[in-house]
């Protein structure tokens, strides 16, 4: 069978066209650009074509497009002419993942770290699990693995509400927020999906919810029981699953794990923050879920090797870090530069925003995000396929934000106006961060290639 692919080179997609080539299938794809993704995944075996053209999906079985693939798409129409089947990325993932036993993480942050970590417990028990995440995991070099064992781990997607296709055996909320506005339209409507996704946890399955979330907490309270298991984690004795003694040191942590009133005993993770300790409770759910020996627990999450662009480290100038990380909500960037704080180091921060949509709807909460950033340096707004929206765009972003901020804050139209002004401003006592969805990543390889002089 050919599977093709409109738009390959999103994480999502360049996952899931992996996992099929691994499972035997012929695959080929199409998207804009060769990225470092698609390079991959050619040598793997997938047929890469440049940019959108009808001739490219002729004689295919199966056509799967992203959320981000307009319907005039010249591919999209071609398969329906054809009459070739069409089915979205997210209808397809929870398709296959409904075949296996299935874990699916959601939530509006802490997503991909959750999803790694399951992950590296899940390989360190020797499950050999099937693996789709929304970012490299470090251990395996990829985003996603097809395994031969019984249960299948997916980072779910509720920006377009496919979360609700899926029927997890063992489902993760971390937490519940504003976000994907420009879909939901109102808070509500974002509870009112998320709690559907609880109904549709397997009755023999688990449910595994941050108790500390309020809005998770809320819908916990007021929904009629569910007839499956819950477990319940945070900071909170009244958790199933709460830590205590938390000690957090400069990207690292360690904290005592509690289940019940029994202590199961110390964790160790080289990760930071608090949001970082949440998101190993939910991990230690899951293996208690599942039976796993608390040691494999604890070995997993203190050898775990990360996740590229979360709080990574790409590397240095002189002895100068620079930092790279995937954050684009206010919540996300404020946790990002309070663990950096802890560095005390001058923080220099490139932020890209990403979206028109969740620029504009979440305008305000954004300026408040950048409090730890001593030098703010903003960049235009990456569009990921939105068309542009009257009033919303990178300057009018730095305006609101510069109004609101006391300390540095620039904006620049190109990147490479970002490196003269890194050139002439960087101190010895700095650190540099990249912040943003888009392609703001590539500058933090810029930097490092570039020469500077330090000023005292």
């Amino acid at each position: 069978m050919h599977v093709y692919f409109v738009g390959v080179g999103g994480i999502g997609m360049s996952g899931l066209a992996r996992i099929l080539l691994e499972s035997g299938y012929k695959v080929s794809g199409s998207d804009l650009r060769k990225t470092e993704i698609i390079r991959r995944l050619c040598e793997e075996g997938m047929t890469f074509y440049s940019g959108h053209k009808k001739e490219h999906v002729k004689g295919k079985d199966l056509v799967i497009f992203s959320s981000a693939i307009k319907q005039d798409n010249p591919e999209i129409i071609q398969a329906k002419l054809e009459g070739i089947p069409l089915i979205s990325r997210g209808r397809f993932v929870a398709e296959i993942a409904n075949l296996k036993k299935s874990i699916v993480i959601a939530g509006t942050h802490g997503k991909t770290t959750t999803t790694a970590l399951i992950s590296e417990l899940l390989l360190d028990a020797e499950k050999d699990p099937t693996i789709l995440v929304g970012g490299v995991l470090k251990r395996i070099d990829s985003n996603s693995r097809f395994g031969r064992g019984e249960w299948m781990i997916v980072e779910s997607d509720e920006s377009d509400g496919s979360f609700l296709f899926h029927h997890p055996d063992i489902a993760v909320i971390t937490n519940i927020e504003k976000d994907h506005l420009d879909f939901y339209h109102s808070f509500q409507n974002i509870l009112q999906a998320f709690s559907k996704f609880i109904d549709r946890i397997k009755p023999e399955g688990v449910g595994i919810f941050n108790f500390d979330d309020p809005a998770l907490f809320y819908l916990l309270t007021t929904k009629k029981k569910r007839k499956g298991k819950i477990l319940t984690y945070g900071l909170s004795s009244k958790a199933d699953i709460w830590a205590k003694n938390i000690d957090l040191k400069p990207l690292q942590a360690s904290f005592e794990v509690m289940f019940k009133k029994n202590l199961l005993g110390k964790v160790e993770v080289p990760l930071a923050g608090f949001h970082n300790v949440y998101n190993c409770l939910a991990v230690i759910g899951v293996g208690i879920f599942l039976g796993i020996d608390w040691k494999k627990i604890k070995k997993a999450l203190f050898h775990f090797e990360g996740i590229k662009r979360r709080l990574e480290k790409v590397g240095e100038m002189g002895k100068i870090p620079v930092f790279d990380d995937y954050a684009h909500h206010p919540t996300e960037i404020k946790a990002v530069l309070k663990e950096l704080k802890r560095l005390k180091r001058r923080i220099i921060a490139i932020f890209q925003p990403h979206r028109y949509t969740r620029t504009k709807l979440l305008l305000s909460e954004f300026a408040p995000a950048f409090d730890e950033a001593d030098v703010l340096v903003l960049l235009p707004i990456y569009p990921a396929g939105e068309l542009p929206i009257s009033g919303i765009d990178g300057k009018s972003f730095f305006e609101h934000v510069k109004k609101k901020r006391k300390l540095p804050t620039y904006f620049f139209s190109s990147k490479k106006d970002v490196i003269n002004f890194i050139r002439e401003n960087l101190k010895r006592n700095d650190l540099i961060v990249t912040v943003g969805a888009g392609d703001v990543t590539y500058l933090s390889q810029e930097i490092l290639s570039s020469k500077f002089t330090l000023e005292e």
